[in-house]
């Protein structure tokens, strides 16, 4: 079926142009959208009158375009979120996100069809994320994603660290158990070493009482012969 674009359509042309579509498409999307009509004889006739209007159109659209673009470049949207180790975050910041937060805070509705980035910002830091306004102006305003309460990876760190200290102070305490037994098992040895001298002294001095004894009394005296 041969139709009149009256708006840009993806893969089949611009806006002005005549181009030909399949029957089921155009009935039961393009022409209920009012996205184009009819390529008969009177639209025909009248076809350079609509580019005419379709030119007049998209250069306003253009102007509008622009001026949209000065309002938003540069601007700055901030994000908190969780994050790990490496800045990484647990979930993302997504289109969606970011035209809700351009609603909310600069009062400016975005398709989030028009927020040009790959996928999701999925780390903390400053993002330059284009919006592609119309199809020759673009605006670039940045996204700045913060860490909810700090990243987690210093919270480890802090955590082994306070882990590495009681391990330390356990370890010192036990050192210090060790010693203090070494110098019990010292002193118990040294007084079973200065006990056992003292009882040999005393076996020694308790075997050399009877000499001693003998001495005291002195030799005993040869009994006289009897005259």
């Amino acid at each position: 079926m041969k139709v009149i674009l009256l708006e840009d359509v993806v893969g089949v042309g611009k806006a002005g142009d005549v181009a030909q579509v399949k029957k089921g498409f155009a009935r039961n999307f393009l022409l209920p959208k009012g996205i184009v009509i009819e390529a008969n004889e009177s639209n025909m006739k009248t076809l350079e009158h609509r580019r005419a209007k379709i030119a007049a159109k998209k250069a306003a659209d253009k102007d509008a375009a622009e001026l949209f673009a000065k309002q938003l470049e540069g601007k700055v949207l901030n994000f908190v979120a969780k994050a790990g180790e490496g800045g990484k975050l647990f979930g993302s910041v997504t289109t969606g996100d970011i035209a809700e937060e351009i609603l909310d805070k600069l009062g400016f509705e975005v398709d989030r069809r028009k927020i040009d980035i790959e996928g999701t910002i999925k780390e903390i830091g400053e993002h330059d994320v284009p919006i592609r306004i119309y199809p020759e102006v673009v605006a670039t305003i940045k996204v700045l994603v913060e860490p909810e309460g700090g990243l987690l990876e210093k919270a480890s760190i802090s955590k082994e660290e306070e882990i590495f200290v009681a391990d330390e102070a356990a370890t010192d305490d036990t050192a210090a158990e060790e010693i203090a037994e070494e110098d019990l098992a010292a002193e118990e040895a040294a007084d079973e070493e200065g006990l056992a001298e003292e009882e040999a002294a005393a076996e020694e001095a308790q075997a050399e009482e009877p000499l001693d004894a003998v001495d005291a009394e002195g030799p005993q005296a040869a009994p006289e012969d009897a005259e």
